[in-house]
């Protein structure tokens, strides 16, 4: 590791103390009233002196020379702690938006999330010209004859059937003060367009997975929904595997190996596991822990591997937390699938983030702005006489 000297520190210390010098000349010009202001930014510039001279040589490493561990963590330490506390005003911001506008040497926000976005990694994504286009999906191959010597060839069809996809526009519109934008030491732009962002991809993953084409997914109809919508008994649909029981602690390992059977073998070379989380290490894994007996041979690609990617019974294990968690009658707990092979994702338009001073000009208000026009179709799930390249687990009706 590359350490920075304490005179690469000193060196940066003083480019910042010149900027605060400027500061302080700024600040008592505008307002001769911030008298506690200025005296701070003094005792902030005594402590960079202490920085220069090494009166806060507290070294990192067995080297007493040094004191950070690398010169861009010295410069981020300046530049992000230091100055930030010098530029920052007083936090007067009311309502929700006040937690962004960070007390003195606090520059970030650290934000949580779950992970979300699945659905447009694992699935086809097609451009769309249109507002609704026609997709050929070949359903049988072209028949082989046997003519003969001299004979004709008799004249044949590949198998092919056309969905349909048509966009629907989802949205998130958001509205801040000018104030809270001007004084937030983070971009609120920025923040604001990660946030919906990330609502976005939530509500991709929830309809691509789950989609019913009611209201509660736009109209639009997802996997989940796709396989549900086949036969209204779900013992009769192919690509489904009814399990032993109808909550959790009854489904068997054997009820998953059952869909690994029913995958057809054109699906097998890509094929993954969509699961939740929680369903992976309470249900599936508990299951390959209790039938050996405590004792898997970890490492395996059938048990497990250690790192990002797991597997399960040989293939790889996608977690989404669209996918559920608790348990219900006659739900589709667990996927395995091509999702290349059975379903798509089209796009008239893709993300558009946009900022606005303009239509809350009179309240002196930003408005955020973000859309994208989508369509999510299922093809790949089979009938009542053939599994397709979307199989799943089913708890029991009851």
């Amino acid at each position: 590791m590359a350490f920075a000297t304490q005179e690469k520190v000193a060196e940066l210390a003083t480019a910042f103390g010149d900027e605060i010098e400027d500061t302080k000349h700024d600040i008592k010009e505008l307002n001769t009233g911030l008298v506690e202001t200025v005296k701070s930014l003094g005792d902030l510039q005594g402590q960079i002196k202490l920085i220069r001279h090494g009166g806060m040589n507290r070294p990192l490493s067995e080297d007493k020379t040094r004191v950070w561990p690398s010169d861009e963590m010295a410069k981020s330490f300046m530049k992000e702690v230091f100055i930030p506390a010098v530029r920052g005003k007083a936090l007067t911001e009311t309502g929700e938006g006040g937690v962004a506008v960070p007390a003195e040497m606090t520059p970030y926000i650290i934000q949580r999330q779950n992970e979300y976005g699945v659905i447009r990694q694992e699935v086809n994504r097609i451009p769309m010209g249109s507002s609704s286009i026609e997709i050929p999906i070949e359903t049988d191959d072209y028949p082989v004859t046997c003519p003969g010597e001299g004979g004709e060839i008799d004249e044949g069809n590949m198998g092919l059937r056309l969905i349909t996809i048509t966009p629907k526009k989802l949205a998130c519109h958001g509205v801040v003060s000018s104030e809270f934008e001007e004084d937030a030491i983070v971009s609120v732009a920025e923040l604001a367009g990660r946030n919906m962002a990330r609502s976005l991809a939530k509500a991709e993953d929830l309809i691509g997975f789950l989609g019913d084409g009611t209201s509660t997914y736009y109209g639009m109809q997802g996997i989940c929904g796709a396989l549900r919508a086949v036969d209204a008994t779900i013992g009769n649909i192919k690509s489904l595997v009814v399990g032993s029981g109808n909550v959790y602690s009854e489904l068997t390992l054997a009820d998953f190996r059952k869909v690994c059977g029913q995958l057809p073998a054109s699906a097998e070379a890509n094929a993954k596991w969509y699961v939740s989380k929680n369903f992976f290490w309470n249900v599936m894994l508990a299951l390959m822990w209790a039938e050996t007996t405590g004792n898997p041979t970890i490492g395996t690609p059938e048990f497990f591997q250690q790192g990002p990617t797991k597997y399960y019974l040989g293939y790889p294990v996608v977690y989404t937390q669209a996918m559920p968690k608790a348990q219900a009658n006659s739900q589709i707990c667990a996927l395995l699938a091509d999702l290349r092979l059975g379903a798509l994702l089209g796009e008239r338009r893709t993300l558009n983030l946009a900022r606005s001073e303009h239509v809350y000009f009179k309240s002196d208000k930003i408005a955020f702005r973000a859309t994208e026009r989508i369509a999510v179709n299922a093809f790949g799930v089979g009938d009542t006489t053939d599994a397709g390249p979307i199989c799943g687990l089913i708890t029991a009706a009851s």
